[in-house]
């Protein structure tokens, strides 16, 4: 009987530790998740700027080499 004891307190520590691993990992994820938001936006950014200034190059070799 007091094995069974010993055992159960055991797993219920286990448990105890399983349960605060799988919230921690919860809110890495949810971390992760917003950084990688913050990554696709930058990126986004970057791009849209390089265009206006493809952009502006473009019309500027335009219309001074005509």
């Amino acid at each position: 009987m007091a094995e069974s004891k010993i055992t159960m307190r055991y797993l219920a520590e286990k448990l105890e530790h399983i349960h605060k691993d799988v919230e921690k990992n919860s809110d890495d994820i949810v971390q992760l998740k917003q950084e990688m938001s913050y990554g696709k936006g930058a990126v986004k950014s970057v791009a849209w700027i390089g265009g206006c200034v493809a952009v502006v190059v473009g019309l500027m070799r335009i219309f001074n080499g005509g």
